[in-house]
């Protein structure tokens, strides 16, 4: 009997499938995540190791592997919710098919979110993960530079937080939520803390890290940034989200002193999204710190092409550290004279 064969019978959704290869001092281990209803991969990753002690490698598999499956599960759970509900929801579904909107990561999904989860508390107003996902949504629109009214939203975005930890106090995205809505709301020790316990309570939770080195970054620690947010990185590589991500951490190797790191960062957010206009802004400076002038003129040439907006997630930096916010626009002015 086969596993997916074996996880229908005991009536599993979901089946993790893996080999490992032993080639001298270097592991290579494959998983799969996979859909036992039909066999469909959800997710998969192949790991290249050094051989050392056989449980801390364990532990980096399983951690990298738990970080990594939790974001897929979550954005195929939605999606389907989104397929396949029609008529009269559940508050529950409201979420998860705000999820679907959520991870398209545009404005009008966004906004289209925002709707469905603010609906959901309205409906049950005791579901943790309708609040949890309204400030989720909320910072996120602040962040993008989608917000008519981002002090409102902010607002609306931590108190939604707020009231889920206080519903489940031990759900890390409660946390995280609250830590990304104070990042955005000006209050970056505030969202340290609550991006702490957020690890605490999940180790391999990987927006926690990535949290806490957006928060460090805001309370004007770059260096002390770039560690978490390499590392939630790390766990959750496949994010459409990690396009601000990568942005950050590219911020954070810069100000550090870091520019040929942050470059390469930078490229790797320009990947992710050929179009995304600060990512320019971000190749711009680090060419600039670099000395690239040729490079830094192109950059800012393409930026200026662009209709996206700004880098507004780097407002709550620019806000609460002037000398950054006079350096950054200090290479861009160089760039485009």
């Amino acid at each position: 009997m086969d596993a997916l064969q074996a996880a229908r019978e005991l009536g599993a959704r979901y089946v993790l499938q893996g080999s490992v290869r032993q080639s001298a001092l270097r592991l290579r281990i494959a998983a799969q995540f996979v859909d036992a209803s039909d066999g469909s991969n959800v997710w998969a990753e192949r790991y290249d190791l050094e051989m050392a002690d056989v449980f801390a490698i364990q532990d980096e598999i399983a951690e990298r592997v738990a970080g990594a499956i939790e974001p897929e599960l979550l954005k195929t759970e939605s999606h389907l919710a989104a397929m396949r509900h029609t008529g009269n929801m559940t508050a529950w579904d409201l979420v998860r098919q705000g999820m679907w909107h959520f991870h398209k990561v545009t404005r009008e999904g966004h906004l289209a979110a925002r709707t469905l989860f603010r609906r959901a508390c309205a409906i049950d107003p005791d579901l943790s993960e309708s609040h949890i996902w309204l400030g989720r949504v909320s910072a996120g629109i602040v962040a993008y530079g989608w917000s008519d009214a981002p002090d409102a939203d902010s607002k609306e975005g931590a108190d939604a937080a707020a009231h889920a930890i206080t519903l489940d106090p031990r759900d890390p995205y409660a946390h995280y939520a609250f830590a990304i809505a104070n990042a955005y709301n000006n209050a970056p020790r505030v969202a340290v803390s609550a991006a702490e316990k957020a690890i605490a309570l999940s180790s391999s939770f990987a927006l926690g890290h990535l949290v806490l080195g957006l928060a460090r970054l805001f309370a004007g620690l770059a260096r002390e940034a770039i560690e978490p947010l390499e590392h939630g990185l790390a766990l959750n590589p496949n994010d459409p989200q990690n396009l601000a991500w990568y942005n950050l951490l590219a911020h954070a190797q810069l100000l550090a002193g870091d520019a040929e790191r942050a470059l390469a960062t930078a490229n790797k957010a320009l990947a992710i999204r050929p179009t995304f206009r600060p990512t320019f802004e971000t190749l711009t400076c680090c060419h600039i710190a670099l000395g690239n002038m040729d490079a830094a003129r192109q950059c800012a040439s393409r930026m200026n092409e662009l209709g996206e907006p700004q880098s507004h997630f780097l407002a709550p930096l620019k806000e609460l550290h002037p000398e950054w916010d006079e350096q950054i626009s200090q290479m861009l002015d160089r760039a485009r004279a």
